[in-house]
């Protein structure tokens, strides 16, 4: 819970693509503002200027959300995001509409019960679309691939391996299925990977070429396991390592994460069941534990502490997921501190100093 004495107006913005709904509440939580206007620049900073200061104002995460906090982060003291999922007031509501939830916000927002949401600046912004962007390249190139071996298979046609897929070898499967119609499909199928594959490549080179100047970028990939698109999903995960200041920071990044433990009791503590986090960033989580995979086949000091845990008894699978949180928790402090990756002397911590 947050806490804002000064404040003196609360509003909270139920945001839409053509318009967004406003309420405001003072401190003992009387009406302020109710509004609807056009989701535009000027509508927007025109509705909350005229409002007694300090303002705060709150808007739940979504993908108007990053535009809001542009627009708006100027003429208010304060810009919320919040966490959609924390607010169960709005979600299961029975009276549910645009001026209900913008009211809802306002008084959540009043009473500190808000989990806020890090909305990158623009640049980091970019990356983090594009990164999203190259796994969906990713996911539509290797659907492709798998329609294409299923057609073959479903027509009498073994194919393993990746020859299929090149242009050297294409004709010689192709010849290979006798119906006319057929050929006709995979040959539209062909196309459609080239132009998916074209779409990946291009993706991926609009991405290095914002990241290869980023000293975050360069750091993060000496960690091994992590190289140059683990890396990249990394960096635009953790964006700002300083957003995880403070105690326990390495775990509000395993929670962020998705690595994170939860510990769920009642009545009594020493029956408390705990359990992994099914909730965080799935991209960050994606990329911890492929590069815990990836270090497990060189040697390295995440390798060796694999070999150590599994030797004890620990089951492979959660040895593999606590690689992956000492991976996270490497790249916190190597990004807090400007350091290179080392694997460690004994006695000596993995990173030292540049």
């Amino acid at each position: 819970m947050e806490k804002a004495e000064a404040v003196v107006a609360f509003v909270g913005i139920d945001a839409h693509s053509e318009h967004c709904s406003l309420k405001a509440v003072g401190r003992q939580g009387e009406s302020l503002l109710a509004v609807e206007v056009a989701t535009q620049e000027r509508r927007l900073r025109a509705a909350v200027k005229g409002l007694p200061r300090p303002v705060w104002a709150m808007v739940e995460s979504s993908s108007l959300a990053p535009l809001l906090k542009e627009w708006l982060e100027s003429v208010v003291d304060r810009l919320i995001v919040c966490e959609t999922r924390e607010n169960r007031w709005i979600a299961r509501s029975e009276d549910k509409s645009d001026p209900a939830d913008a009211d809802r916000l306002a008084r959540l927002l009043r009473m500190g019960e808000f989990r806020p949401v890090h909305v990158p600046g623009r640049a980091g912004l970019e990356r983090r679309e594009l990164v999203r962007l190259y796994q969906k390249s990713v996911r539509d190139v290797t659907r492709l691939k798998n329609r294409l071996k299923a057609k073959y298979r479903e027509h009498g046609v073994a194919v393993k391996g990746d020859k299929v897929y090149t242009v050297r070898h294409r004709a010689s499967y192709l010849r290979q299925v006798k119906q006319p119609a057929v050929r006709a499909m995979l040959a539209v199928i062909y196309e459609q990977l080239d132009g998916a594959q074209a779409a990946h490549l291009k993706i991926w080179g609009q991405l290095f070429a914002r990241l290869r100047t980023l000293p975050a970028y360069r750091l993060l990939k000496t960690i091994p396991g992590v190289g140059s698109r683990l890396g990249a999903m990394l960096a635009a995960g953790i964006d700002d390592p300083e957003r995880f200041a403070g105690p326990n920071r390495k775990r509000k990044l395993w929670k962020y994460s998705g690595l994170g433990v939860r510990s769920q009791w009642s009545s009594h503590p020493e029956q408390a069941r705990v359990s992994g986090s099914p909730s965080g960033n799935r991209l960050m989580k994606y990329a911890a534990l492929s590069a815990a995979h990836n270090a497990l086949r060189g040697k390295n000091r995440f390798s060796r502490h694999y070999a150590e845990m599994v030797e004890q008894g620990k089951d492979p699978a959660m040895a593999e997921r606590t690689v992956g949180r000492q991976i996270l928790a490497t790249a916190l402090s190597m990004l807090t501190s400007g350091t290179v990756y080392r694997e460690p002397e004994p006695g000596r911590s993995p990173v030292e100093e540049v």
